[in-house]
């Protein structure tokens, strides 16, 4: 099982890098991909960072799910990027997991993939999310083959969730449980 996740400058360092971390614990592989045309990125708090690979170097039919950090990204390249869409529609084609936390869960809904849906996003975001259902007070929630989180503070949360949904709740509790997080 291997999955991306999709990185442009200013993603949230938190939301990604945990995420991966927590995900190769569990041993499920994930390539940090990067949309801009560059192995070089700049976190949200300017932190220089490699990708591994440039989206245009890899097949999508290669992935089994993806993963969208939020952050500055979202707004200055993901809702506009053509790229961000067209491996959304990728992963949906195939009714394969699309995890997004924080602002992330905004490209989903100008999409408009949540519709009539379940989510949760960083307070203000909902406003992007065209007929869906704010699950208020939920840190994560998993909809089909989404899953939505709701900050950087909710980070342990999302992987455990990701974790769950590609292999067992038995496994994600022990990786979580591993870091001394407590869910």
């Amino acid at each position: 099982m291997k999955g991306l996740i999709l990185l442009a400058n200013h993603f949230e360092d938190v939301e990604a890098l945990i995420t991966v971390d927590m995900l190769r614990r569990a041993n499920i592989t994930i390539d940090l991909v990067s949309i801009t045309g560059s192995y070089e990125l700049v976190t949200q708090a300017n932190v220089k960072i490699k990708a591994e690979y440039l989206i245009e170097d890899i097949n999508l039919n290669d992935y089994q799910f993806l993963v969208i950090p939020g952050g500055k990204a979202v707004f200055e390249t993901h809702l506009n990027s053509e790229v961000t869409k067209k491996c959304v529609e990728h992963f949906m084609k195939k009714k394969a997991l699309i995890a997004t936390i924080c602002a992330a869960p905004s490209i989903l809904g100008k999409m408009g993939l949540l519709k009539n849906q379940k989510f949760v996003c960083f307070p203000g975001c909902e406003e992007n999310i065209v007929d869906g259902i704010l699950a208020s007070g939920k840190k994560v929630v998993t909809t089909n083959n989404l899953i939505t989180s709701k900050a950087a503070g909710t980070t342990f949360d999302f992987a455990h969730a990701i974790i769950s949904y590609l292999t067992t709740r038995e496994k994600a509790d022990s990786v979580i449980h591993s870091v001394y997080y407590n869910l």
